[in-house]
């Protein structure tokens, strides 16, 4: 098996997850249109407040991959989004959570109240007020490993068929 570089793991982390949250693979650069997923080291909440300003700026919102622990299959998402009426949700911590038949992944912010994301047909982030399931019940808990299975499968399945890879974004921070 040919050894990987970071980058070249990071864009195939990112191509899955495009292709879970749209549902069908090859709309990767489309869905970039309207947000970009990152893979990267761990974001603090200042460097996630930062993002908030950007996402106003480009109009991209943005979800955060990082693997805190070296050898965790498990990613911690961030997620950074600006409404209509500039608002920004900030969240720190989030969950990919799937449905038994499969389709579109919804993003599911850590906690309460904060309701589910779901790339919808114009490929764009919409929010919907209410999860699609019940925070910390049994099918909230069957439905995220469903998701990060899936998207295991499909980082597998992309590096098997050599699918060829867009190189990654990189956003550039620069001095103030």
């Amino acid at each position: 098996m040919t050894e990987r570089t970071p980058q070249q793991q990071a864009a195939n982390i990112m191509a899955a997850a495009a292709h879970l949250l749209v549902g069908q693979p090859g709309r990767a650069d489309e869905l970039n249109r309207t947000l970009a997923i990152m893979v990267g080291s761990p974001i603090d909440t200042l460097n996630l407040l930062h993002w908030a300003d950007w996402v106003r700026c480009s109009k991209r919102n943005i979800l955060h991959f990082s693997f805190p622990e070296e050898y965790s299959p498990l990613p911690t998402i961030a997620m950074v989004v600006v409404d209509e009426s500039d608002r920004a949700l900030i969240a720190e911590s989030c969950w990919l959570w799937l449905s038994q038949s499969g389709g579109q992944c919804w993003i599911i912010p850590d906690g309460e109240g904060w309701g589910a994301y779901r790339v919808n047909a114009d490929l764009a982030l919409e929010h919907h007020a209410r999860p699609p399931v019940r925070f910390g019940s049994k099918a909230a808990e069957k439905g995220y490993i469903r998701a990060y299975r899936r998207l295991k499968d499909i980082a597998d399945e992309q590096l098997a068929n050599c699918v060829e890879l867009s190189s990654p974004v990189w956003l550039e921070k620069r001095a103030a």
